[in-house]
């Protein structure tokens, strides 16, 4: 499926370090799996063919491991496959497919509650990846589409990036920060409508055994490729095989845990089996495989790289926001009365440099050259969207905007609302208010008295991003009762930390 069409004046704005010559740069996926095959099926086998075809091609792929799917490798004594590995990364494709799953045991949890149980499968994860490979895992990730907000966070805490994260940040929904963590998105919102599409190409598996499928699907690449170029788009992540599609002809969920439910190992093969690929359909999709590692390798608008090598382009980020920074965003804010999607910074960093010069000019009698960038996650409750007061003196304002930067520096989030029922005022309301307020007393005026306005509680992504949570619940191996306000909720106010990835 096509993106909508992006506005190019924001992207040309966004994308002016890129060379109009530059490469579009290729992450190679892969997403190991199966825990259902006995080890005769082969898919172990797949696994190493697959590593070795890629290093024999000179390229480094991301193969990322469900923590169970490493740890059967282990128990099988397959370190021939482990060692095959070697030259590429490894990641975690979550602790375990099996349930609950994370949006199942985040469902009916508070925001605190959830990221302890997330981060405590993730952690247990990543180490057994660490265990089994002798290496750190390289990043986290989404497997089918078992996908919270917490998870996302939970990477940012264990200091990796997340692959195939939902949201992602306009003009180009490409590399975007979210809760504090990098992520490479996939099927993201877009304020334009639907779904983008261009910074992730996959769907190879159900064309390698057949030549003629795959070369349409080659065509189909080489249109995203162009696509890609054209709109400027910095990097695609590419998932290239599930392992296991190599000698199965579907995939393997199904028949172990469908609807939420863990069929016991005694039982499984009871309920059906995955249909096999005939050995030379086997021979054809590795084949096939060979010419796409070749092509990926010799095409001179490609450029792969690898996890790694994302983090260490697009992980830093600026210790500052100017003052000029601050001003720009702050006409943009009461011009279009909205939680602005800035071009290089979160919300909730605005809010908080604005409320860091509001202090500031208080203390010292004049606005500063500029704040400090803070780490600062979005809120865990949900705002009000009327002010119940509705002006505030010079000297309350400034004592509000004290009030976040202290609640912020000990709990690392933004207050939902400050104030006492029948007084309380938003965050979303403030927002507002300190861009008018830095406004006039940049022009040299330094107001009395601050009207407080109605305002949109979130970001305009806000709820496409709590809905594609959502989503997860129309999986059909989740259970069929899930409670989806956690991942609504949570979804949708961690959008105030969300913001492009800027390339060093």
């Amino acid at each position: 499926m096509d993106s909508v069409p992006i506005n190019k004046q924001r992207i040309q704005r966004i994308t002016n370090n890129n060379r109009p010559d530059r490469p579009l740069e290729v992450v190679l996926l892969f997403d190991v799996e199966d825990i259902f095959s006995p080890s005769e099926v082969g898919n172990d086998d797949s696994i190493q063919e697959l590593a070795t075809i890629l290093t024999e091609e000179g390229l480094r792929g991301t193969f990322l491991f469900i923590g169970d799917r490493a740890l059967q490798l282990r128990e099988r004594g397959r370190q021939d496959v482990i060692d095959s590995l070697a030259p590429h990364e490894v990641g975690l494709h979550t602790r375990s497919a099996r349930h609950p799953c994370s949006p199942e045991y985040v469902q009916r949890k508070s925001w605190e509650e959830g990221l302890a149980e997330a981060l405590r499968h993730e952690r247990e994860g990543v180490e057994i990846i660490r265990e089994v490979f002798g290496r750190p895992a390289c990043a986290l990730s989404t497997h089918n589409q078992f996908a919270t907000p917490h998870s996302m966070r939970a990477a940012a805490l264990l200091g990796l990036p997340y692959v195939y994260a939902f949201p992602a940040a306009p003009p180009l929904y490409s590399v975007s920060w979210y809760a504090g963590a990098l992520g490479l998105p996939w099927s993201s919102p877009m304020l334009e409508g639907g779904l983008c599409e261009r910074t992730f190409f996959g769907g190879f598996d159900d064309y390698y055994p057949d030549n003629a499928a795959f070369e349409a699907q080659m065509q189909r690449f080489d249109a995203h490729i162009e696509a890609c170029l054209a709109e400027g788009q910095p990097v695609l992540s590419l998932l290239l095989y599930h392992p296991q599609r190599v000698r199965l002809a579907q995939f393997i969920d199904s028949f172990w845990a469908p609807d939420g439910v863990n069929y016991p190992v005694a039982e499984w093969g009871k309920r059906g089996q995955p249909a096999r690929y005939t050995p030379p359909q086997v021979i054809t999709a590795l084949a096939n495989f060979r010419r796409l590692a070749s092509k990926i390798r010799n095409d001179p608008r490609l450029r792969p790289l690898s996890v790694g090598e994302v983090v260490r382009q697009y992980g830093s980020q600026p210790a500052q926001i100017t003052f000029e920074e601050l001003l720009a965003a702050s006409r943009d804010i009461c011009a279009k009365n909205e939680i602005l999607l800035h071009e290089r910074f979160s919300p909730a960093e605005i809010l908080v440099g604005l409320a860091e010069a509001v202090v500031h000019t208080a203390q010292h009698g004049k606005l500063p050259a500029h704040t400090l960038r803070r780490d600062v996650l979005g809120p865990v409750q949900n705002m009000i969207y009327h002010p119940e007061t509705r002006t505030f003196d010079w000297r309350t304002l400034t004592k509000k905007a004290g009030q976040i930067l202290d609640r912020v520096t000990k709990s690392g989030h933004l207050p939902a609302m400050l104030g006492e029922a029948g007084e309380r005022v938003g965050i979303n309301h403030l927002y507002r208010a300190f861009a008018e307020t830095c406004l006039s007393i940049a022009a040299g005026d330094t107001p009395a008295e601050i009207s407080l306005r109605p305002m949109p509680r979130h970001p305009a992504l806000a709820e496409a991003i709590g809905m594609r949570f959502v989503q997860v619940a129309e999986s059909a191996l989740m259970s069929p009762d899930l409670d989806v306000d956690a991942l609504y909720r949570h979804g949708k106010l961690q959008t105030w930390t969300l913001k492009p990835a800027m390339r060093i």
